[in-house]
C-alpha cells in the first residue's frame, strides 16, 4: 500500500514539474482575432424562433472557430422557457415570460456543431430542441 501512494505521489510531482517546465497549451484561439457575432432568440409558445409553424426551420446560428458569440432570449410567452447551448451554455439559463435576457458571451473555440435547446419543460418544449450553433 504504502509503495503504491509512493508511486502516485512520484507521478503527481513529476506531471506538475513538466507542466511547469513545458508550459499550458495555449487557447486555440491564441492570435486569431474573431468577429463578434449578435443573434437574437424569439421563445414563445410556437417554440423557438417559431418553429411549430416553420417545421424545418430552427434557430440555427453559424459562426466562425474564434469568434465571439452573443445571443440574446427573448421571451414573448407568459410561461417561463429555458435555454443552453452543447458545450458552450450547458447549465443553461430560465427566461420568465416578459423578459429579455443576454446569455454571457462565449469565445467559439470548438468546430463542429451545437445542440441549442430548452431546459425547462414547458407547453412549447419539442419546439424548442432542435436548433444549432454550427462552428466552421
Amino acid at each position: 500500500m504504502l509503495a503504491v501512494i509512493v508511486i502516485v505521489v512520484a507521478a503527481a510531482l513529476g506531471g506538475g514539474i513538466m507542466t511547469f517546465a513545458v508550459g499550458l497549451p495555449g487557447s486555440p484561439c491564441e492570435g486569431i482575432a474573431g468577429t463578434t457575432r449578435n443573434f437574437s432568440i424569439l421563445a414563445s409558445i410556437n417554440g423557438f424562433n417559431d418553429s411549430k409553424d416553420h417545421q424545418g426551420q430552427w434557430p440555427i446560428m453559424s459562426v466562425h472557430r474564434c469568434d465571439i458569440v452573443k445571443v440574446t432570449i427573448i421571451n414573448g410567452d407568459t410561461q417561463t422557457h429555458g435555454f443552453a447551448i452543447d458545450n458552450y451554455a450547458i447549465r443553461g439559463t430560465e427566461i420568465q415570460g416578459g423578459q429579455t435576457l443576454s446569455v454571457p458571451p462565449f469565445l467559439a473555440s470548438k468546430i463542429g456543431q451545437f445542440r441549442v435547446f430548452c431546459i425547462s419543460f414547458c407547453t412549447a418544449h419539442t419546439f424548442m430542441q432542435n436548433g444549432l450553433l454550427n462552428v466552421g
